[in-house]
């Protein structure tokens, strides 16, 4: 290593407090570490990135800037900077288990569920109160149709050869007063059923109030 003189280097103010405490030594001076960019440290800026590419996600699938603005507490005209200008890549959505995974990865598994519901004109309801999965295998026993039927209830009569093939579509799985259902695909679980499916992929979600009964009861039986 180049030894340099100190006088040399630092300014005459700054070599005179120096000289009190290491006057005549040899001092190593380490470099400063890279300062983290603003919001790492916090987590801010990762979670502004995911609300960012959620906006834009909202915009592709059809919802108007002022309806956007409302959600998110946002002004037009910052809803506008956000979608007209640089894009945020966000992973293709489809009605699949892969696109869903996709998603999941990238801690946007609610946006997923949000677009889905969205595309078969489902109100979306407000999740806030609701502590969200990730991307699970769900036994299918345990999901009880809305039809107040048994959890093991099969239906009787089988859908038609004409009707969709869902397999390949993930649950959305709610979790409240001690029950599962599907209060969106009660025809998907049907199938899925039919099928003797024994578990199938979901997205569990699970009041906030009984987050603690359903994951110390359930939590086991799901795989990842």
């Amino acid at each position: 290593m180049k030894y340099e003189n100190a006088k040399n280097i630092l300014p005459e103010k700054l070599l005179k407090e120096v000289q009190k405490y290491a006057e005549g030594k040899v001092i190593y001076i380490p470099k400063q570490e890279s300062a983290k960019g603003w919001g790492e440290a916090s987590g801010y800026r990762d979670r502004l990135n995911k609300r960012n590419a959620m906006i834009c996600n909202r915009y592709s699938a059809g919802h108007s800037i002022m309806e956007i603005a409302e959600e998110f507490y946002l002004s037009p005209e910052t809803i506008k900077k956000l979608v007209y200008g640089k894009k945020v890549n966000l992973p293709m959505f489809s009605p699949t288990i892969t696109s869903a995974e996709q998603y999941a990865s990238q801690g946007l598994g609610e946006e997923w569920v949000r677009t889905y519901l969205s595309s078969m004109d489902e109100e979306v309801p407000d999740y806030s109160e609701y502590f969200m999965s990730e991307l699970v295998r769900i036994p299918l026993r345990l999901i009880k149709k809305e039809s107040d039927k048994p959890v093991n209830f099969v239906a009787e009569e089988p859908i038609t050869t004409n009707a969709e093939d869902y397999s390949d579509l993930p649950l959305i799985v709610i979790y409240e007063n001690h029950t599962f259902s599907t209060p969106y695909q009660n025809e998907c679980l049907q199938f899925l059923k039919q099928e003797k499916r024994n578990s199938h992929y979901a997205f569990v979600f699970a009041r906030n109030e009984e987050y603690g009964f359903f994951w110390n009861n359930f939590g086991k039986n799901f795989q990842r």
